[in-house]
C-alpha cells in the first residue's frame, strides 16, 4: 500500500503540471498511500484550483486531512455508479498494479475511459486497448521506471 518511489511521486506531478487538468482522478488515492498531508511533495504542488478527486482502495484507513487534500473521496463502486458531467482532464492509476486483477477492474476502466482524457499508470494492461480502439500510448521514462501516458481520445 505505502509508495516509497521518488519517480512515481515525480511522475504524477509532472504529467499534471504539463497537461495543466481542471480534473484529476486519482485512482487508489497516491497522495494517501505516498504519506502526503498536504497536495505538495518534491517541490511541486497539485493547485487548490484543481478539483482532485480520489478513489480510495484502503477505505478502513482514514486520517482527516485527506479530507482537505482531495475534493470527493468514493470508493470504487460509488464510481462506477456515478454520472460524471464534467471530464477528468487527467486520470492517474501509479503503485497499483493489483488493481488489474481485481473483479471490478474491467468495469473500472470502461467508467475511466468514459469520463478521462489521458490516464496515467505504471502499467500498461492490454484491456486499455480493448477497451479503447484508438488508444494512442505515450512511453515516458523516469531514470529506470517506465510510465505510460495513454491519450483517449477526444472528450
Amino acid at each position: 500500500m505505502i509508495l516509497k518511489n521518488e519517480n512515481d511521486i515525480y511522475i504524477f506531478f509532472e504529467t499534471a503540471e504539463q497537461l495543466e487538468p481542471c480534473k484529476v482522478l486519482d485512482i487508489g488515492m497516491f497522495f494517501k498511500r505516498a504519506g502526503c498531508v498536504c497536495r505538495k511533495a518534491m517541490n511541486k504542488e497539485i493547485s487548490e484550483e484543481i478539483q482532485l478527486d480520489g478513489i480510495d482502495f484502503f477505505p478502513e484507513i482514514d486520517f482527516p486531512v485527506w479530507h482537505n487534500i482531495y475534493d470527493n473521496i468514493l470508493d470504487m463502486e460509488s464510481f462506477i455508479k456515478m454520472d460524471v458531467n464534467a471530464p477528468y482532464g487527467l486520470a492517474v492509476i501509479l503503485g497499483t498494479e493489483e488493481f488489474y486483477q481485481t473483479e471490478s477492474s474491467l468495469f473500472m476502466m470502461q467508467k475511466i475511459s468514459q469520463c478521462a482524457r489521458y490516464v496515467l499508470v505504471s502499467k500498461l494492461s492490454e484491456k486499455w486497448k480493448q477497451l479503447v480502439p484508438f488508444l494512442k500510448v505515450i512511453d515516458l521514462q523516469v531514470e529506470n521506471d517506465r510510465y505510460y501516458l495513454l491519450d483517449l481520445g477526444g472528450i
